[in-house]
């Protein structure tokens, strides 16, 4: 046997630990946000915000520090599934590195609050001005639709997942605001789910039928409601298409917002791999990089246009049902103001 002994006793192999990377010093700003995705201040101000549920709780030399913890975070999200590469950037092991991405999604959706419906008369109102300049349409709060995020076939299950495309994944229904902030968020269903049917048994829909805020905008997937406005399946006259194309117009946001969010965080587009976890750590992750895609929005950090991908958003299936005369009408009202 190659093992040593000292006075009847096992040799103990000494630990080694890489140098770990804490500091943003030795980056630009530009390499910082390019890295991280937020500015230098915006990750000390998100440390700062989730330093009591990352700090070691030991006093070790070389426990992992909260601020290496959201430097990892950050990296994993924004690179996807290159964990052995952003493990030894950071100087932590892989499994290590595994670890502390899940104590990091679960600080950041604990402690940052900021995918928020509108629910005041001031904010209600603006959001209604911010989409009535944007697509000429009133009483429009926000824009809703789904996205498929890959991820590995579950233990349990699979076929569920199975979407449309023929791939695992999750099937997450997100609603966005004028300016692309998310504003609510279902993640929680397989990719095989409808559209329309994550909408029927979300609190969203109870809130719009029973709050009346005003309405959504939605494709052909979801069906006509007095909460949602969609697209007409055959528009023939002038005013119709003048419709459409305002409707469309309004309703791109949410697929600008995926594109920017996938853009973002790759962990969540094809071109970052899959998410190698199970489905509820997978929806975890999906709102921690909305939390931080909203965060980016209020420390006003862009991304260039070559940066933003390809959502994937092709059509769903079209709601087949039969819309109820009430609401043709409401939307009929609309239409009649393009004429």
């Amino acid at each position: 046997m190659a093992a040593l002994f000292v006075f009847g006793q096992r040799r103990r192999k000494q630990r080694t630990f890489k140098d770990r990377i804490s500091s943003l010093d030795h980056l630009s700003d530009m390499e910082v946000v390019d890295r991280y995705r937020l500015s230098r201040i915006a990750i000390i101000y998100l440390e700062d915000n989730l330093r009591n549920d990352l700090s070691p709780p030991t006093n070790r030399s070389q426990s992992v520090s909260s601020m290496t913890k959201v430097l990892v975070g950050l990296r994993v999200l924004s690179k996807g599934n290159f964990l052995s590469e952003v493990a030894d950037l950071h100087g932590i092991s892989k499994q290590t590195a595994s670890r502390v991405l899940h104590e990091f999604v679960d600080a950041v959706n604990r402690n940052i609050d900021n995918i928020r419906f509108p629910r005041t008369q001031q904010e209600l109102a603006e959001a209604k001005l911010g989409f009535y300049k944007r697509c000429k349409i009133a009483n429009i709060v926000g824009a809703v639709d789904g996205t498929l995020v890959p991820i590995i076939a579950p233990k349990d299950s699979g076929e569920a997942y199975i979407c449309r495309k023929g791939f695992h994944a999750i099937n997450v229904m997100a609603t966005c605001s004028h300016d692309r902030r998310f504003i609510d968020i279902v993640a929680k269903w397989p990719g095989s789910q409808h559209d329309s049917s994550v909408m029927n048994t979300s609190s969203l829909k109870e809130h719009m039928e029973s709050e009346r805020p005003g309405m959504l905008l939605a494709d052909s997937g979801y069906p006509l409601t007095t909460s949602l406005l969609t697209p007409l399946a055959n528009p023939v006259t002038p005013a119709e298409a003048r419709y459409n194309n305002a409707q469309s117009k309004g309703r791109m946001v949410i697929e600008q917002s995926f594109g920017i969010l996938k853009g973002r965080f790759r962990c969540l587009h094809k071109t970052g791999g899959v998410l190698s976890y199970s489905p509820e750590k997978s929806c975890a992750i999906f709102m921690a990089c909305a939390r931080l895609h909203n965060m980016c929005l209020d420390w006003g950090l862009t991304l260039d246009d070559a940066q933003v991908v390809d959502p994937g958003q092709d059509a769903m299936e079209a709601w087949m049902g039969q819309p109820g005369l009430q609401v043709q009408e409401l939307r009929r009202r609309v239409v009649n103001t393009f004429v």
